[in-house]
């Protein structure tokens, strides 16, 4: 007497495959999420600081393009502020900063009475750390000098 034994080949995934799959999947998008959670943090920081850089440049911008006696200068050693545009820093930044302050300060150069010398900080919070950008530049009483 002989039995034979007939084996159905079922098509489909088992569940060992099922569940692998699950896995690795759920990796690649865990990591995906986080890598866009970086990406988006990123930019942000980097409209920040673009919009501080922007605020400062134009604000020398707008000195440099000033005669030498409309500039007001402190003496050589100490500094003078001459404007302090922290409201309008905030204004212009486009949302971007919420604090900080923004002044130019100007004095003569030592042994000259022909340069003046223009700075121009700008200081924000980003986050838990206040970021500072400053520009410098010379006004000479015929023109700017660099």
């Amino acid at each position: 007497m002989v039995i034979e034994f007939e084996y159905k080949r079922e098509v489909g995934f088992s569940l060992i495959e099922i569940m692998l799959s699950l896995i690795l999947s759920s990796i690649v998008l865990t990591v995906g999420y986080q890598m866009l959670i970086l990406g988006s943090q990123l930019n942000t920081r980097t409209e920040t600081l673009l919009a501080a850089n922007a605020i400062a440049f134009a604000k020398v911008q707008e000195y440099e393009n000033k005669t030498f006696t409309n500039i007001p200068a402190g003496n050589s050693t100490t500094p003078f502020e001459i404007e302090d545009f922290s409201t309008q820093m905030i204004s212009d930044s486009g949302g971007f900063i919420n604090s900080g302050t923004a002044k130019v300060y100007s004095n003569f150069e030592p042994n000259s009475g022909s340069l003046k010398k223009l700075n121009v900080t700008v200081d924000f919070q980003y986050g838990s750390r206040t970021r500072k950008i400053e520009y410098a530049t010379f006004i000479q009483l015929g023109g700017v000098g660099r």
